[in-house]
């Protein structure tokens, strides 16, 4: 079916640069599109007048914060309360439970992507934190992340995150890193299930990542075996770093 998309302004390309053309039309039928321009000469099926609107590209967001579950706390507080929001000595020896169940992570998903749609995003690669989470994220939420990036949409690239160490603030108020290998490995293989799973699903919507949860919560071997699997799956990878003098 041809659908064509009227609108004030449209953002086209003239085969040199972007340009913007007033009082235009997009014309597409599935996933492709036929025409971008003042009068498009053949019959379509659908007529779309989106008025006194600007009709873009889609944007692509790299760093889409798809998950909102660390905001609920963390966001508003000040740079001088930061420390005291990571994890304590204690709070790793007491257990360090999910704070959230599947179905708010599941949720939280659908809201984020609908608000990326909203504002014009098209293809995402979300990052994420994990103060919430009992280690990182799990491979439940992001399954059901491609169903609702899916369902809306929302070419994404998706990718449980994974990590060695975690930040952790001691008794006398300084930060060090807590270990657990382990874990470490047992959240590569998880994301390599998920990449493996996943990439390509949707008619071609989801993409698979490798997404090593911030780069000193990783060990060399970590991120060896991350560039494997990258090389091996033929997937990107999404690695948080630069921040600041405590990674190193």
């Amino acid at each position: 079916m041809k659908t064509k998309l009227k609108g004030r302004y449209v953002i086209g390309h003239d085969g040199c640069d972007h340009v913007i053309l007033e009082n235009a039309e997009v014309v597409y039928e599935g996933d492709t599109i036929l025409y971008v321009g003042k009068k498009y000469p053949q019959e379509v099926d659908e007529v779309l007048d989106a008025g006194n609107a600007i009709i873009s590209p889609g944007f692509i967001d790299l760093n889409a914060l798809g998950d909102i579950d660390h905001d609920l706390l963390h966001f508003e507080a000040g740079s001088d309360r930061q420390k005291n929001l990571l994890w304590s000595e204690d709070y790793i020896k007491s257990g360090h439970p999910e704070w959230m169940s599947k179905e708010d992570e599941a949720f939280k998903s659908l809201y984020a992507y609908s608000q990326l749609i909203l504002h014009g995003v098209t293809t995402a690669m979300p990052i994420t934190s994990v103060f919430y989470k009992s280690w990182a994220e799990t491979y439940e939420e992001l399954a059901a992340a491609a169903e609702h990036a899916a369902g809306l949409g929302l070419r994404i690239y998706l990718g449980p995150s994974f990590q060695s160490g975690i930040r952790v603030v001691q008794p006398n108020g300084k930060v060090k890193l807590h270990w657990d290998e382990k874990a470490g490995e047992a959240g590569l293989r998880r994301a390599v299930e998920f990449v493996e799973t996943f990439d390509g699903a949707y008619d071609g919507l989801i993409r698979g990542m490798l997404a090593p949860e911030r780069v000193e919560c990783q060990t060399a071997n970590s991120l060896n075996q991350t560039k494997y699997y990258s090389d091996k799956l033929g997937v990107p990878i999404k690695l948080h770093a630069a921040q600041g003098s405590f990674e190193f």
